[in-house]
């Protein structure tokens, strides 16, 4: 399987190692959360299904399927062979409305 990931993930990814790092002046964590997250999305190539179905939780008619990393959350798509990491958000965010903004 090819793990990919969307601009718009890498840029949620890049937000959060930001704000943790240079708001919460906290660079370690930062790292330890975005190493974190890539590592848990990584074992996607081995377990494509390993997350849980979006639309099961939320009725929502869609194909994304969310992975939990700490507090955040990876959404992704499976497409044959192709894993398509779409979002990575904060969990403790409204992710569901920035999701439907998305779509």
């Amino acid at each position: 399987m090819i793990l990919r990931y969307t601009p718009a993930a890498i840029a949620d990814l890049q937000e959060t190692k930001t704000y943790i790092s240079k708001v919460l002046h906290n660079p370690r964590a930062a790292r330890r959360i975005a190493l974190d997250v890539l590592n848990r999305c990584a074992l996607l190539k081995e377990h494509p299904l390993l997350g849980m179905s979006l639309a099961a939780k939320t009725g929502e008619d869609t194909d994304l399927r969310y992975l939990l990393c700490e507090q955040h959350i990876a959404f992704y798509r499976v497409e044959g062979e192709l894993i398509l990491i779409a979002r990575i958000l904060d969990s403790r965010t409204d992710y569901m409305q920035l999701l439907l903004r998305d779509k």
